[in-house]
């Protein structure tokens, strides 16, 4: 298996994540813009709380994700963990929250979101345990660009997201 990824570059890696993240970027705004539609008629409080714990242990598992740069082996159990409890509660809001009420349009989004976000974390997972992100620094600067822009969006989405 490592021989296989070894035939990667870091910046295979660097657009597959920078693709999957700004596509799930999008489909994020355009979500969070249909639970703006909705907060006031269908969202109630705790499925808001189920948005905020989802968003607050991404933010958790990307900071483990980053860490294994400098150490793989002590992020790895604090990603699996931060990885599951994701999972659970996005799950939790799929099928408490979500299968009654959405129209095929927000099962789309979602449907997009989570396989364009679960691709970015697997790929930044196997960049940064497999290889501590060999190569990181010396990336094309449009990468960089490309990165801050969308940690910007996802930063504005999810301050908006936060305050429902």
């Amino acid at each position: 298996m490592f021989l296989f990824l070894n035939n990667f570059q870091p910046q295979e890696f660097a657009l597959v994540i920078l693709f999957s993240a700004s596509l799930f970027s999008v489909l994020w705004g355009f979500d969070a813009l249909t639970h703006k539609k909705l907060v006031k008629i269908d969202i109630t409080d705790k499925e808001l709380q189920t948005h905020r714990n989802i968003l607050l242990v991404s933010v958790l598992m990307e900071i483990s994700l980053i860490s294994m740069f400098w150490n793989p082996l002590v992020a790895l159990p604090v990603f699996i963990a931060l990885f599951i409890t994701r999972f659970s509660h996005e799950f939790i809001d799929e099928l408490h929250y979500h299968t009654g009420r959405c129209k095929p349009y927000e099962n789309y989004l979602h449907i997009g979101m989570w396989v364009s976000v679960l691709t970015k974390t697997f790929a930044m997972f196997l960049w940064g345990f497999c290889f501590q992100y060999n190569g990181v620094v010396e990336l094309p600067f449009y990468i960089y660009i490309w990165a801050g822009i969308v940690l910007i969006s996802m930063m504005i989405i999810g301050f908006f997201e936060w305050k429902r």
